[in-house]
């Protein structure tokens, strides 16, 4: 089987599989049905768009089946105030309820986290959760050790993690903030998009995370560590050659929010 083809049976020959292709390995001329290129599999970024966009279904593709593309149900679709609310709304959670969060209900958020996009469709974003409390608070103690080696080795950062270390010291964890989860994402190291690949997934992860009554907050100091401290790398344990991009921990919040707080103005610079 080809890698694309066309069902002439249904097709309309109306070129919305070309005009939407984003590599442009689809020739399409007025009244004729769309073809691919001459050595198109080498250039297809497998991103699915022909598929999707197509309305009769007639757009085939050997690695992107038909019968796998779920259908955008419109009675779904969010109008701009819901969009703009979850966006406002949404809270960097710092304090959590003593309570697990189901392996199922984070399972399900990375399932709809994993449609963000990626750099030439690379898909190369993997995920790891941590559950275990036990493990976690031994990720605060090695960030303690973290921070201590920070501070030895540059003097100015006594200003930023000398707090920090002090107030973990006596008893409250603001490194992991006593998460009862904390979601990792990864790439290859040294993966030049990776960064922002995995942040996007980790974004599209936080606001998904809501919907189940969960909270979030992107824990910096862990992901730091994690991706150049020795100690961390070693406990994390990562697969070889992967490194940390991004990290959440995750929970139930403490408390519940009734407003959204003022923010300043946008800054944009019109061009025209």
């Amino acid at each position: 089987m080809a890698l694309l083809e066309i069902n002439k049976d249904t097709c309309r020959k109306c070129g919305i599989c070309a005009g939407v292709c984003p590599a442009g390995i689809i020739v399409y001329r007025e009244n004729k049905y769309p073809r691919p290129v001459p050595g198109a599999d080498s250039f297809c970024l497998r991103c699915g768009h022909c598929v999707a966009a197509c309305p009769t279904g007639s757009f085939i593709h050997a690695e992107v089946p038909l019968e796998q593309c779920l259908l955008i149900d419109p009675a779904l679709q969010v109008s701009f105030e819901q969009c703009a609310q979850l966006v406002r709304s949404r809270r960097s959670i710092r304090f959590y309820r003593d309570k697990e969060v189901p392996r199922e209900d984070i399972a399900r958020i990375i399932d709809v986290a994993r449609y963000a996009p990626t750099g030439h469709n690379s898909q190369e974003v993997q995920w790891t959760v941590f559950e275990n409390r036990d493990e976690i608070r031994e990720f605060t103690r090695i960030g303690v050790a973290w921070m201590r080696d920070m501070m030895e080795k540059h003097r100015h950062m006594d200003l930023i993690f000398g707090p920090v270390v002090e107030s973990i010291e006596s008893g409250h964890d603001i490194f992991l903030r006593d998460a009862p989860a904390v979601v990792v994402v990864h790439a290859e190291q040294g993966n030049p998009i990776a960064a922002i690949d995995c942040t996007i997934a980790l974004s599209y992860f936080d606001l998904a995370a809501s919907s189940l009554g969960l909270g979030c907050c992107w824990a910096g100091f862990f992901q730091t560590a994690a991706a150049s401290f020795p100690p961390m790398i070693e406990a994390v344990a990562l697969p070889e050659g992967r490194q940390v991009y991004g990290s959440l921990m995750v929970g139930y919040p403490k408390y519940g929010y009734k407003r959204t707080p003022v923010r300043r103005p946008a800054s944009i610079d019109w061009r025209s």
